[in-house]
C-alpha cells in the first residue's frame, strides 16, 4: 500500500538547499521513497507559491533556476498536484517575466480556463493571452 503525505515547504527546501544535513537526509530518503512509487507527495499549490518565495526572497535563488527545480518536482511521478499543467505554465512565466508567481499562477489558469482575471496589477500585460476585466 502506498503512503500519502502532505508535503511542507520547509522539507522541499531542506531537500533542494540542502543546508541542514539531517534535514536534508530526513527529506531526500522522503524524495526517495516517492521516486521509487512507495509514497505519494501531495503538493498544494500554496506551498509551491511558498517555495518560490523562499527560494527567491531568503536563499536569493535567480527566477530560471526556482522555475526548473520546482517544474522537475511538480513533474515527478509520485507528487500530485491540482492541475499540473496549470502549475506548469505558472512556472514557466514566472521564468520568462517579472511578474511575481502568484500572478503568473492566475495568467495561467485565466489562459487555460479562458475566464478573465480582475486585478489592478499591471503585470498582467505581460501575457498576450490573458484578458484583465474588472466588471
Amino acid at each position: 500500500m502506498i503512503k500519502t503525505r502532505l508535503i511542507d515547504t520547509n522539507l522541499i527546501i531542506r531537500h533542494l538547499v540542502q543546508d541542514d544535513d539531517k534535514a536534508a537526509r530526513a527529506a531526500g530518503r522522503l524524495f526517495e521513497a516517492c521516486d521509487k512509487g512507495q509514497v505519494e507527495i501531495i503538493l498544494l499549490p500554496a506551498v509551491l507559491a511558498e517555495c518560490v518565495f523562499v527560494l527567491e526572497s531568503f536563499y536569493k535563488h535567480p527566477r530560471g533556476a526556482i522555475a526548473a527545480t520546482l517544474t522537475r518536482l511538480i513533474s515527478s511521478s509520485g507528487v500530485n498536484i491540482i492541475d499540473p499543467q496549470i502549475h506548469d505554465d505558472a512556472l514557466h512565466r514566472y521564468q520568462q517575466t517579472s511578474a511575481h508567481f502568484v500572478d503568473c499562477l492566475l495568467a495561467a489558469t485565466a489562459a487555460r480556463r479562458k475566464i478573465p482575471v480582475a486585478s489592478f496589477d499591471q503585470d498582467f500585460r505581460q501575457f498576450a493571452d490573458v484578458t484583465v476585466e474588472l466588471a
